[in-house]
């Protein structure tokens, strides 16, 4: 097993031993990692939204539906590649955070897109005009489940596209989470197995 040198009381140094697998490592990330967490997730739900407000959104409503389900692939795939970036993580509580912030602030902001380009493409899609603004805000409101009723679908299209992200909606709020915290948990135990084995050339306990 190996032995830590630790400075005795008299000026000289007494070996001790050193639990299997090494030093324990650190259960709660720096600082220094969160500000970077917290940089990044704000920096990058910043641009999303920046993204959404500057690109022109003017485009027929084929092709407004044909872009928002291929939106939704792109995040599907997106989301396969966060869990297992959690799982490798050194602190994958963190990077679950900011993996689920991300992803959230994306989805949104292909609904609200997808809603703006079929009020632009058909201005009686819903009971009013929708700009940018009122397409954030109106995504939240079906996202939230909320349904204050001053904007509704009122064409086909409309009520397609939003019964879809109902639909996502949902299975965001269930799948997805759980599938980060399932992801949390395998970086977690997989962290334990290795300070649990032994280190090179000592015996094992288990043997």
């Amino acid at each position: 097993m190996p032995r830590a040198a630790v400075r005795r009381h008299d000026g000289g140094m007494e070996a001790h031993p050193e639990p299997p697998g090494g030093p324990p490592r650190a259960t709660h990330p720096p600082a220094r990692a969160r500000l970077r967490t917290v940089l990044r997730t704000v920096g990058s739900s910043a641009l999303l939204v920046v993204l959404y407000l500057g690109r022109p959104l003017d485009r027929p409503t084929p092709a407004t539906l044909v872009l928002l389900l291929s939106g939704l692939v792109l995040l599907v795939l997106l989301l396969g590649w966060q869990v297992r970036s959690v799982v490798g993580s050194p602190y994958p509580v963190l990077r679950a955070i900011e993996a689920f912030v991300t992803a959230t602030v994306l989805f949104v902001v292909l609904f609200a897109a997808g809603y703006a380009s079929l009020s632009d493409a058909a201005p009686g899609a819903f009971t009013e005009p929708v700009d940018r603004l009122d397409a954030l805000y109106f995504t939240m409101t079906v996202l939230a489940t909320v349904g204050f009723g001053d904007i509704t679908p009122v064409t086909g299209p409309a009520r397609i596209v939003v019964t879809l992200q109902m639909v996502c909606g949902f299975a965001f709020a269930a799948l997805v989470g759980r599938e980060f915290l399932a992801a949390v948990r395998r970086a977690q135990d997989g962290r334990d197995a290795d300070d649990d084995s032994p280190a090179p050339g000592s015996p094992d306990p288990r043997a």
